[in-house]
């Protein structure tokens, strides 16, 4: 879901890379590289080798980047607010664990296993899932345990205490789906109960910490950071809507394309989507055929969310401009949604 790769589309890599946006992440990337290797290094203290695989670094930097983006986004997000360089590795630590530990449980939830530790744990998804959570969980613990100057436990117990909080609202969204909706809701409200908790406040985990552990002085700019990256976050998860549209029909979920239809779509689509719903085994390709005109309003409500969270940013400093909203929407469609944002979007949009 939320943590799916991005910008499969070569159109917007290139695009990405022309403008030079690509360039402004170098340091960043790098940087999670280092930070994925140290993660990996505290996990060989929190689990004996004979469950650990060796780990062999081999994947090129745009691979990277597509696993990693938005961690390294919220790097560099950081850097440009003028975050130091001690509190920086903290923070891309404890995100890695952070990311971990939703993944996780988006794998309880889809019984899959995908892997972000390299463990040698046999077969089963859920218990290869349990034992990711078991061990980012104590690699948050090791992570304080070994940070120089030591952190105040008041602030380390602040940290978990939030993090185990916010994690439980988005997990109460994700777990009231699990018998199915059947209801949708209007838009606005949708959007507001549900794309800014498993979108807005999955992103906005990246900021707890530098929340808690920024020093008072420059406290005031953090919220106004977690309410741009709250916006990003939205906004792709209004785009994942769209690219998920056949997938959350068969497992009935919300989605917001869903109720754009019901709520405010042609005739013609909500005909069409009272039929596919009565036999939704033989919907293929009808957000790009037969639901065009809702899927392209759908995805201008994500432009405007994610030009907001790009104005918020701008402000602090943040390099990528709100000018270039529509390339970014582009970019965040995963490797199944890459062609029906190319149909559903204008040409020129990443030519711009």
């Amino acid at each position: 879901m939320t943590l799916a790769p991005v910008f499969r589309s070569p159109d917007a890599i290139e695009a990405l890379a022309e403008k030079g946006y690509l360039d402004r992440l170098t340091d960043s990337l790098t940087a999670q590289r280092e930070g994925e290797t140290r993660l990996h290094e505290l996990l060989r203290d929190v689990v004996e080798p004979e469950f650990l695989n060796p780990q062999f670094d081999t994947t090129d930097d745009i691979t990277f980047l597509q696993e990693h983006f938005f961690l390294t986004l919220f790097d560099s997000i950081f850097r440009a607010i003028g975050c130091p360089p001690d509190r920086l590795r903290l923070y891309r630590l404890l995100n890695l664990c952070v990311k971990g530990l939703v993944v996780a449980g988006d794998n309880l939830f889809d019984n899959e296993a995908k892997m972000d530790l390299p463990l040698k744990l046999g077969r089963g998804p859920r218990f290869a899932s349990i034992m990711q959570l078991l061990c980012f969980d104590h690699l948050i613990a090791r992570i304080f345990e070994t940070h120089q100057p030591a952190l105040p436990m008041e602030r380390v117990a602040a940290f978990r205490r939030n993090l185990l909080t916010a994690l439980a609202r988005i997990g109460t969204l994700e777990g009231s789906e699990e018998q199915g909706v059947t209801d949708f809701l209007p838009v606005e409200k949708m959007i507001d109960t549900v794309h800014r908790v498993r979108g807005g406040q999955l992103f906005a985990l990246a900021l707890i910490a530098p929340n808690v552990f920024e020093p008072e002085s420059d406290r005031e700019k953090w919220p106004v950071a977690k309410r741009g990256v709250a916006a990003l976050g939205t906004a792709f998860q209004i785009v994942d809507d769209v690219t998920d549209f056949e997938f959350d029909l068969t497992r009935q979920s919300h989605n917001i394309v869903f109720a754009h239809i019901v709520h405010n779509g042609t005739p013609e689509e909500k005909t069409a989507f009272e039929r596919i719903r009565a036999n939704p085994a033989n919907v293929h390709d009808n957000v790009e055929s037969t639901f065009a005109h809702s899927a392209r309003s759908v995805l201008d409500i994500a432009r405007e969310e994610a030009e907001r969270g790009f104005t918020d940013l701008a402000n602090l400093g943040f390099w990528y401009p709100p000018s270039d909203t529509d390339l970014f929407i582009r970019a965040i469609a995963g490797d199944a949604g890459e062609f029906r944002m190319e149909t559903l979007t204008d040409s020129q949009t990443v030519a711009k």
